[in-house]
């Protein structure tokens, strides 16, 4: 990956996934809500004949575009696991807060998603965290 996670440049690291997916999937990742059900999609093929360790930094990169999705739909922001209070328990150094004040781990999900499949799809993630938030309206293209 070259950079070092940070709320700094979460959005950075996401926007690496999106080359990479237009070019393996021809599939283009805009950052809207109905992006995601792509992103579970390209994870489950992901998943049929790859390991993980093979390929986590590019579900880094897929749970920092999750994030991202959140940061710009729902109002979240990210930050430090420190500043959220969650320390070494999580498996990102960088994670979600949402306006509510609940804290999410984007990254983690697409981890999970990867382990355990369709049980953890990174779409329903974002209707669970999401619920009762007001979206920010999509730009029409």
């Amino acid at each position: 990956m070259g950079l070092s996670p940070s709320p700094g440049n979460a959005a950075e690291i996401a926007e690496m996934v999106v080359p990479w997916v237009q070019q393996n999937y021809g599939a283009a990742l805009d950052y809207s809500v109905t992006s995601l059900g792509q992103l579970d999609g390209i994870i489950d093929d992901l998943r049929r004949d790859q390991k993980f360790e093979a390929l986590q930094t590019l579900l880094f990169s897929m749970g920092c575009y999750v994030g991202e999705v959140l940061v710009r739909h729902a109002g979240a922001r990210w930050c430090t696991t420190q500043e959220l209070g969650v320390g070494d328990m999580a498996s990102s150094p960088i994670v979600i807060a949402m306006p509510d004040g609940r804290g999410c781990n984007p990254v983690a999900k697409v981890y999970k998603r990867f382990q355990n499949g369709r049980v953890d799809n990174v779409a329903g993630y974002y209707q669970v965290m999401t619920e009762g938030h007001k979206e920010k309206p999509e730009p029409k293209s």
